[in-house]
């Protein structure tokens, strides 16, 4: 095969469910110049055997003997990729046809552009569409600061500038394409396709104590790796080592807020309104000014339908600033 103009990468760990479903929406794109590498780390269900069951030259098959995580995966994905762009596919969600052959006309067109996500589509675990949410299209450095403004399974971005920066940053077992983003902002223009090209799939399997106070851990980890030049290694160990209590002594007081409200956030999806509201008022204890929080912890006292409902009215209404905000860049 001639060298590719993208090589799609995507990690699979355990994901049986919908994986036929994810990697056939990359066979089938419109744009057929690129390559699927496709890292099996370590599975231990018929993952493997599904990957394995499609005969298609543009497949290349990395087989981790163990399972090393996603942030090395991806990073072994890209040492192994021969194309000019690097196009991510999570393994659980469904990139729309044209999706590929979108973004990278957009990204030819416009040179200055080094990374390009699109808005999604969300969805449920049975595949049904929950909402739309539109991405900004021109997000700023300070944007970002605010918060990820990428699904991280819809980018593409420009592999020789990644690889200057040395790919993402192992130290980070979650958010690390949030932090990536965070440095290549720095030097680079980053952006959003308003179309929809991608959907995320949503799962209500509820992440364990652990897990929902490391996540955030991360998350402010990340933020201040792209903003500070040293970071105390006794709390990145404790965040590498799962130990949420003693990395949570080495926060600031607006990120203990910050941290509270993030795990409210995660009780809130999972319907557990009461822990929600324990973490809110203790974020809100904090930073008694964060007009969000005070209106998510008002959320909580009603039942999850009302939850849902004002949800989807906090989308539209987000969408709708992006669109005013959008009409600016070309």
């Amino acid at each position: 095969m001639a060298s590719p103009k993208i090589s799609v990468i995507m990690s699979v760990y355990n994901g049986e469910k919908y994986l036929r479903e994810s990697v056939e929406s990359i066979l089938n794109q419109t744009f057929t110049s690129f390559e699927f590498i496709i890292v099996n780390d370590g599975s231990t269900d018929s993952s493997l055997d599904i990957i394995r069951s499609y005969d298609d030259d543009r497949i290349r098959l990395i087989d981790n003997e163990q399972n090393i995580g996603l942030t090395k995966s991806l990073n072994k994905a890209l040492r192994f990729a021969g194309g000019e762009y690097i196009a991510r596919q999570d393994a659980d969600d469904v990139s729309l046809p044209n999706r590929l052959e979108r973004q990278v006309n957009y990204l030819e067109k416009h040179p200055e552009v080094a990374v390009l996500g699109t808005s999604v589509y969300l969805i449920d675990e049975d595949g049904k569409t929950t909402t739309k949410v539109v991405a900004l299209a021109g997000p700023t450095l300070k944007d970002l600061h605010k918060g990820n403004q990428f699904t991280h399974g819809s980018v593409m971005f420009k592999k020789d500038i990644v690889a200057e920066l040395g790919g993402y940053n192992e130290s980070l077992r979650y958010v690390q394409d949030y932090e990536l983003w965070l440095r290549l902002a720095k030097k680079h223009h980053i952006g959003n396709l308003r179309e929809p090209l991608y959907k995320l799939r949503f799962h209500t399997a509820k992440l364990g104590t652990a897990v929902g106070e490391i996540y955030p851990l991360y998350h402010i980890l990340a933020l201040r790796l792209a903003t500070s030049t040293q970071v105390d290694h006794s709390m990145l160990k404790a965040i590498q080592d799962g130990d949420s209590r003693s990395a949570y002594n080495y926060l600031s007081k607006s990120e203990k807020a910050y941290f509270h409200k993030m795990v409210a956030g995660q009780h809130r999806l999972n319907n557990e309104l009461r822990l929600a509201r324990k973490e809110y008022k203790k974020s809100l204890a904090l930073n008694p000014w964060d007009i969000l929080t005070v209106m998510n912890l008002a959320r909580s006292y009603f039942g999850q339908g009302i939850v849902i409902k004002i949800g989807q009215m906090y989308h539209t209404l987000t969408n709708f600033t992006h669109w005013i905000k959008n009409r600016n860049v070309k």
